[in-house]
């Protein structure tokens, strides 16, 4: 079988977001046998790509960085591009099938089906871009985003095939989209639990914030769409119990001046490490040095059905998470194994969670080891990652393809 897979985000190094995902899908694909090619942005010569990816070829794109103040302008320009250049190298390599990432990706997908219509187009919907434009909807973003909402829904309505984070995603897809349930299969996020493991960092905990009792972290990409404000306003309350308590920011984005300065005025800037963006190496001695993972989402349609990584690989390396109470997170973990849930938007609600760890260790501990247990058995990477290519290996099949 011959396949593209397209994602229009930085695939290695790995920057977050959905490359964990599409990084196992190619492997697993190679691994059973198939000729991949991989359509993507890449920190690294073409060649050292191709090599690492063990692919069949590669497809360099232009990167636009979710770190850059303009980057939404950018997208304006960058992205049309390539969808281009992706539905052309469909055109070019004739696949059996395409699988973009998430829908802007799905757009190029859809235009190489148009040029070669043999081509299945399977959709790996990990988040609806477009239901959180809000954040940057203002001035000339707004007929963007109406814009950018009608190509969407067009990506997710023509796509043969849909794979999809949550049962609570399929689930919007059906009575938002008009999606039929039979063209959605559900493939949860995952995390690598031979790199997401428990190891040694005292040392790096000694020398960020060597008075704290208590190292409450957040790690990814630090964006408005997000609400990660809400962590900023539960700290003083926090703190208000345990005041030896730290919490690190491990990552960047365009919310941080704004966190930066609200905790400034709450008293509390102090209290707060930001790593700025970190490679993935160092994710995993922060969340080793800390004793507790937070996410952070707001109650909007998209977060309702998000999956995020964060709390697989809190929970990879044995540690608790607190997490919002939204439907796609308490499809994967019930309430009171390996994690506490809070209401969207409650600062209070959030504080009381933490409060509840960091006052019992043992009860702490415990749910993190239970977390390690459980991504350990359901949600590692290699497993669901061969499953999604079983998944396109049956739709090729199933259109009268070779798989």
């Amino acid at each position: 079988m011959r396949v593209v897979v397209a994602i229009f985000e930085q695939l290695i190094p790995i920057s977050g977001g959905g490359t964990p995902r599409t990084t196992h899908i190619v492997r697993a694909l190679e691994q059973r046998g198939h000729s991949v090619h991989v359509v993507a942005s890449f920190g690294v010569s073409p060649a050292e790509a191709r090599s690492q990816l063990g692919c069949a070829g590669v497809l360099p794109l232009p990167h636009v960085s979710r770190l850059d103040r303009r980057k939404m302008l950018k997208y304006l320009f960058v992205y049309p591009w390539n969808i281009l250049r992706l539905a052309l190298h469909v055109r070019q390599v004739k696949p059996d099938v395409v699988v973009s990432h998430n829908t802007v990706a799905g757009l190029g997908a859809l235009l190489g089906k148009a040029l070669h219509p043999r081509t299945q187009t399977v959709l790996d919907l990990t988040d609806l871009l477009f239901e959180y434009i809000e954040s940057y909807s203002r001035g000339w973003m707004s007929p963007v985003s109406v814009l950018g909402r009608a190509l969407e829904r067009y990506a997710i309505r023509h796509s043969d095939h849909i794979i999809t984070i949550s049962k609570a995603m399929s689930d919007i897809l059906v009575q938002s989209y008009g999606v039929e349930p039979a063209r959605i299969q559900v493939v949860h996020d995952g995390v690598d639990c031979q790199l997401f493991c428990e190891q040694e960092a005292a040392s790096l905990r000694e020398s960020i914030s060597p008075w704290a009792r208590h190292v409450c972290v957040l790690h990814g990409v630090i964006d408005p769409q997000d609400g990660p404000e809400l962590l900023v306003e539960a700290v003083p309350l926090v703190l208000a119990r345990f005041p030896q308590t730290a919490f690190w920011w491990v990552g960047d984005g365009s919310a941080v001046p704004g966190i930066r300065a609200r905790a400034q005025a709450l008293g509390v800037l102090d209290k707060f490490y930001f790593s700025g963006w970190v490679s993935q190496q160092q994710v995993i001695r922060y969340l080793n040095a800390s004793d507790l993972g937070l996410v952070v989402l707001p109650d909007i349609l998209s977060a309702r059905g998000r999956v995020t990584l964060k709390e697989f690989e809190y929970w990879g390396c044995g540690k608790a998470a607190i997490l919002p109470r939204l439907p796609a997170l308490q499809e994967i973990i019930p309430e009171g194994e390996a994690s506490l849930f809070y209401a969207p938007g409650d600062p209070q609600d959030l504080a009381d969670k933490i409060c509840t760890l960091l006052a019992d260790d043992g009860r702490r501990d415990a749910l993190g080891q239970q977390g390690r247990r459980m991504v350990s058995d359901r949600f590692e990477w290699r497993v669901l990652a061969d499953q999604l290519a079983h998944l396109c290996e049956s739709f090729v099949a199933n259109a009268g393809g070779i798989a």
